[in-house]
């Protein structure tokens, strides 16, 4: 797949500068799983926390001060994130399953 989009060159780059990639996709499932938790503490530690602060208005601790609405807006963007690196991992290993 990455030969047909022009980045086999790329890829051999990478694993060549770096040979322990190889070794760590071998364990993508277990990655992708510890990586999940994480995301799953950082929700409660970044959405359901703060609302149960109590914390006055115009406090960095409050939920609609402008380091928490950051926090949030990058908690989304981690499980975008996640969720298309997910998606592309798995239907990549399911796609060159099929092919061979």
């Amino acid at each position: 797949m990455f030969v047909s989009l022009g980045l086999g060159s790329v890829i051999a780059s990478a694993v060549e500068a770096a040979p322990w990639l190889t070794a760590v996709g071998r364990h993508k499932s277990s990655i992708f799983a510890a990586v999940g938790a994480l995301l799953v503490f950082n929700y409660w530690f970044a959405i359901v926390r703060p609302r149960r602060a109590v914390c006055p208005p115009g406090e960095l601790c409050h939920v609609d001060s402008r380091p928490m609405r950051v926090n949030r807006a990058l908690f989304w963007i981690s499980v975008t994130v996640y969720c298309a690196a997910l998606a592309a991992t798995f239907a990549a290993s399911w796609w060159i399953g099929r092919q061979g």
